[in-house]
């Protein structure tokens, strides 16, 4: 058995899902071409994070990943919105006096409009710069808030959907573009954790087994819930010494006891996992709160709690694993 402390549990949540596409990303034009359902507010976070933190911390999750929306604090070149910085303060304190432990994803699904659609995204060779300078200044901006970073969700999904398949923002659909995307958003989540690394917060990159010079301290093994344990599997056979950080949830629909009947077998995943010997530091279901599923619109029901903030039983399968 691993003598390491248990996992703890929390939940994460692209910002866009929760408080809706930021009026210069992407994705807000994406809507405006009709190309995705409007997303409004999300789920209400922006205006609701105090009561919601705190909602959360009454029902045992410790931990949550927020998202720092780059079109929100950078909605023009070189422009940074200080009313902003000052709004992602609040969240974050917010969350220290609710008891919850906030970590920071600085990239999920959207990026500003002015970056993906006038300099290329993430096929102009400037990317990785304009990237990193973006991460110091939210480092400088909120890092004494930040429990833990995460610079990147899922990059190589990030480079196939916008890149390769053309189902996210800038919609490209050729193998080369594909294969660039990829290459600068995984550079882009290193230069980060690189930068970010000099802080005191720890920082968790994406695990990629197949990559035999990929050396880093907290791992981040994203899956979702009847695909985690192989994944887990996969990890633990290549790197079975470095920390593990798991984002997961249930994308299927179906009613709520068959919901918590999966997440309920993803949660025992991990504790198997981590017993073990796999080091797993901890374990984040998205979302925490029914909201925005991005094509879906606002029909997915794959929250812990519903819109109205009541729990559904899939939260006591995922707090308490048997």
């Amino acid at each position: 058995m691993s003598s390491q402390t248990a996992p703890w549990w929390g939940t994460a949540a692209a910002a866009t899902q929760c408080e809706g596409a930021a009026p210069r990303s992407d994705w807000a034009g994406w809507e405006a071409d009709g190309r995705a359902p409007a997303s409004v507010d999300g789920n209400g976070f922006r205006t609701r994070h105090a009561d919601d933190l705190a909602l959360l911390a009454e029902h045992g999750i410790t931990h949550h990943r927020l998202t720092v929306e780059w079109a929100r604090l950078e909605p023009r070149p070189g422009e940074w919105d200080g009313d902003e910085v000052a709004h992602l303060r609040r969240v974050l304190t917010a969350a220290h006096h609710a008891g919850v432990e906030p970590w920071a994803c600085l990239l999920h699904g959207t990026a500003p409009g002015w970056f993906t659609d006038d300099r290329r995204g993430w096929l102009d060779d400037k990317a990785v710069l304009v990237w990193a300078r973006h991460v110091d200044r939210v480092a400088e901006a909120l890092g004494d808030l930040v429990a833990g970073w995460v610079p990147v969700h899922e990059p190589e999904m990030a480079a196939r959907l916008g890149y390769g398949e053309g189902t996210f923002p800038p919609g490209r659909h050729r193998d080369d573009d594909h294969r660039d995307a990829r290459a600068a958003l995984l550079a882009a989540e290193a230069e980060a954790a690189r930068l970010l690394g000099s802080g005191a917060a720890p920082v968790a990159v994406t695990a990629r087994p197949g990559d035999p010079g990929q050396h880093h301290d907290l791992l981040v093994v994203s899956a979702p819930v009847d695909g985690l344990e192989p994944a887990l599997e996969r990890v633990a056979d290549v790197a079975p010494t470095a920390r593990v950080l798991v984002v997961t949830g249930d994308p299927a629909e179906g009613d709520d006891e068959r919901r918590a009947e999966r997440l309920g077998g993803a949660a025992r995943a991990v504790a198997v996992a981590h017993g073990g010997g796999l080091p797993i530091v901890g374990a984040f279901h998205q979302p925490a709160i029914d909201g925005y599923e991005w094509h879906r619109g606002f029909t997915a029901r794959l929250g812990l709690f519903d819109r109205d903030r009541n729990p559904r039983p899939a939260l006591a399968a995922w707090r308490a694993p048997a």
